[in-house]
């Protein structure tokens, strides 16, 4: 399998000095890792894989300790953690990146991933990834290690009723991504948007300040949104990835050896990884049928959807790079 990976970016490191290892007493650069997901997921295989590799590879020079299931904070948090370098290395969700960098802004257009393979297509051109990492680094202080696959396309789900079309959705309430694009979609069709962090997301839905949102089969399992969710709509709108990072400060301190040493442990942790995200999907949301109703809307009542929410790109794709954009849609095809 092909792996989302950025071409400049190798992997991932940042420095504290912690204690001696071994048994000649010298001192390890201790990396520290963050991200939100929980075992099982394909983030939590990323990190766990990627830091078994460089603690079993490093000779003790490095070693990197990951703080999962939002120990060290949300997607905001460890973003400006990372680019301050309080984080090391780090996680966060391509659609949250706005906190920082407008660098993935064309990733929160609806529709503008066709498929799991597209996406993929999109994020290994050399054009593209190019572009990302320069603005990654200038824009948030962070170097791209790689995209981590999240169960592919969002699903649309909610406590309260089943969602034929966009009309279905009148006067309910869901929760909306950091970004002004997630905002205009939920309003085009019909739905109250509703800002939130991720860390207040699921008491949220639980006390009904938001009747739903948009979230992948296997972090609906995985965050426990099964237990309240009973609905669900197959839009097909939305794809994010997890952006794998470094602050680049310790990025560039780091040996060409130990730079090596990451990068091929990074790469090989995203072949698992997404190996097993894509594994996961059909069995995932298997399971869930049994308490939610999932809803594969037909062509007619998709076109509604999608014309909605088409209709909002001529508000945002003026402030974006026309190269870039034109680019993923091309590689693609």
């Amino acid at each position: 399998m092909t792996i989302f990976k950025s071409s400049i970016a190798l992997a991932a490191v940042t420095i504290i000095t912690l204690g001696l290892v071994g048994t000649g007493g010298a001192q390890a650069e201790t990396l520290r890792a963050a991200h939100s997901s929980n075992p099982g997921q394909s983030v939590y295989i990323y990190w766990d894989e990627l830091a078994k590799r460089v603690n079993e590879r490093a000779g003790g020079e490095l070693e990197i300790k990951v703080f999962p299931s939002g120990q060290l904070g949300g997607d905001e948090q460890i973003l400006r953690g990372m680019g301050s370098g309080t984080i090391h290395m780090g996680s966060n969700a391509s659609s949250n990146m706005s906190i920082v960098s407008d660098a993935y802004s064309w990733g929160d257009l609806p529709f503008v991933f066709k498929s799991a393979d597209g996406a993929q297509a999109a994020f290994n051109d050399p054009v593209v990834t190019e572009f990302i990492a320069e603005k990654m680094r200038k824009d948030a202080n962070t170097v791209v290690l790689g995209h981590i696959e999240v169960g592919g396309f969002r699903v649309l789900i909610n406590t309260k009723r089943q969602l034929k079309s966009p009309a279905d959705v009148q006067g309910m309430k869901f929760r909306m991504l950091a970004n002004p694009i997630d905002q205009a979609l939920l309003s085009s069709w019909g739905a109250s948007p509703v800002p939130m962090s991720w860390s207040e997301t699921f008491v949220s839905i639980e006390q009904g300040i938001a009747d739903g949102l948009q979230l992948q089969p296997q972090a609906i399992l995985g965050f426990g949104f099964d237990k309240m969710i009973r609905h669900g709509t197959y839009t097909d709108t939305l794809m994010t990835v997890h952006v794998a990072q470094i602050n680049a400060d310790t990025w560039d301190g780091l040996s060409d050896e130990m730079k090596e040493i990451v990068q091929t442990a990074s790469n090989e942790a995203l072949e698992i990884a997404n190996a097993a995200d894509r594994a996961d999907i059909e069995r995932i949301t298997a399971e869930l049928s049994s308490k939610i109703d999932f809803y594969k809307p037909t062509e007619e009542e998709f076109a509604q959807w999608r014309e909605a929410a088409m209709g909002i790109w001529d508000d945002f794709t003026g402030d974006m790079n026309p190269e870039i954009l034109d680019r993923v849609q091309s590689v693609q095809n």
